[in-house]
């Protein structure tokens, strides 16, 4: 008689986040993000910081307001006991202005019980305000 095979915390992690990048961004699957942020999560993006599902919604929204054609590409994904991070590259379109856009970036998030309880993102926001000025 087998065993089940148990999936080790990091590498359901990297599951996690491939997932949110996949469903979130790319498919635009906004009810992910509810799916995956644990209700009292912080997510830092610089020096803001986003408390909850409801708080990133509003986030998500204001971006794609702004941006359409989403296309995030993971680069590389480490996994280190609860702890995921992902350097990615994205690529989307300036909805005012219908300037493609490519920017690079990286999220390390905390997961506990299948949710993420805290995240921090980097983006390139120079090579994006360079991009869309030319």
């Amino acid at each position: 008689m087998s065993t089940p095979h148990s999936v080790p915390i990091a590498e359901q992690g990297k599951h996690l986040l491939l997932r949110w990048f996949e469903g979130v961004w790319n498919q635009s699957r906004r009810e992910t993000l509810f799916e995956l942020l644990a209700p009292d999560a912080a997510i830092h993006d610089g020096a803001a910081e986003l408390r909850g599902p409801e708080a990133f919604a509003r986030f998500h929204d204001d971006l794609r307001a702004s941006f359409s054609d989403f296309r995030i590409t993971p680069v590389v994904a480490l996994a280190e006991g609860d702890f995921v991070a992902l350097h990615w590259s994205a690529s989307f379109r300036h909805t005012p202005t219908g300037k493609p856009a490519t920017i690079t970036g990286t999220s390390i998030v905390r997961v506990q019980d299948g949710l993420f309880v805290e995240g921090w993102q980097n983006w390139d926001a120079a090579s994006l305000a360079t991009q869309l000025a030319e």
